[in-house]
């Protein structure tokens, strides 16, 4: 037991070394590749999309469109990588499966939910047909699995282990992937008496294990605590931007995660001006829409602190990229 027990607990240098040169033989020559993202920003400030075995915490207030990336990102990585062999797993434990469905029609159809809902007035029969086949020949066809009810941390790793194997098993490819979701972090079930903090340390420690034993990522949504909304900082320019501090939980997250993105609408906070840069607030080419920022505070293989334009497109359930005109512009 105890021979056992140490061979697993140490291995020669050389050998990390011979994985890591097949690595980046398999990169260089396209065997490997990240996954592709609809965002060419997000794409190029990363390692050309998200990487496997990597944790991806995106954080926010409400409202700044966290869920809508994730939701978008759902589907768009079967898009973008259609060569790629991999299924996503949801832990969806703020909203109801179908009501995510309900946003992928939304993005698909460029019209509200409340329109989708008939909330003003009855969706046509028209539309509702174009949704009806929407669902029934492109939606339902993603490799997507959704567990609604939240759940503890221990359930969650056996849910995961066991879903890899079987689709691996169903696909036959020793290249699948398994991309898991879990929005969010404070709706998993913790121990009795345990507090937040300790949940949050428990389930970044359990990801980071689990990343080492199968081929996956996790794309973690987050919440921001309160402290961006204090006056002061929202009167001083050079504390606009959010920080790692602003994060609930930040040291578990931080020391957890491959990459933190923080996305930031300030347009809610009612500011003027954002930054020392005087960063736009709304779009300068439609005042009626709003910019969203993405800052990339962790970025364990590229650059960290960049900060990238989006727009507001959340009554379609996006959010899109923003250039200026004739300019691509990757650190504003």
């Amino acid at each position: 037991m105890e021979e056992k027990l140490n061979k697993t607990q140490y291995r020669h240098i050389s050998e990390a070394g011979v994985e890591i040169l097949q690595y980046m033989d398999s990169r260089r020559k396209g065997e490997e590749k990240s996954l592709l993202t609809r965002w060419e920003k997000f794409n190029k400030a990363c390692m050309g999309g998200l990487d496997w075995n990597t944790i991806v915490t995106i954080a926010g207030m409400s409202g700044a469109g966290k869920s809508s990336i994730a939701n978008e990102l759902e589907t768009s990585l079967f898009d973008c990588n259609p060569e790629e062999s991999f299924s996503v797993l949801s832990f969806n434990f703020e909203m109801l499966a179908m009501k995510q469905v309900g946003r992928k029609i939304s993005s698909k159809m460029d019209k509200t939910v409340n329109e989708l809902y008939s909330g003003s007035e009855s969706l046509s029969d028209a539309d509702y047909n174009i949704a009806k086949k929407e669902v029934e020949t492109n939606i339902s066809l993603y490799d997507i699995y959704y567990i609604d009810s939240p759940t503890g941390i221990e359930q969650i790793y056996r849910t995961i282990k066991e879903f890899h194997k079987n689709e691996q098993k169903k696909k036959k490819n020793n290249k699948y992937g398994t991309v898991v979701l879990l929005d969010h972090t404070l709706l998993t079930k913790g121990r009795q008496r345990e507090s937040e903090r300790e949940l949050l340390a428990r389930l970044y420690k359990m990801l980071m294990h689990l990343k080492k034993e199968i081929k996956c990522m996790f794309i973690i949504l987050s919440q921001l605590n309160r402290e961006i909304e204090k006056a002061e900082r929202m009167s001083n320019p050079t504390m606009h931007y959010p920080m790692k501090k602003d994060i609930f939980g930040s040291d578990a997250v931080f020391h957890g995660s491959d990459y933190v993105m923080i996305s930031h609408k300030p347009y809610m906070l009612n500011l003027q001006i954002y930054g020392s840069k005087n960063l736009p607030i709304v779009n300068p080419l439609d005042h009626r829409q709003a910019m969203i920022y993405w800052h990339l505070i962790k970025n364990r293989d590229g650059e960290s602190g960049l900060v990238l334009s989006m727009l507001d497109n959340l009554k379609h359930n996006k959010v899109d990229e923003y250039f200026e005109a004739g300019k691509i512009n990757f650190n504003n």
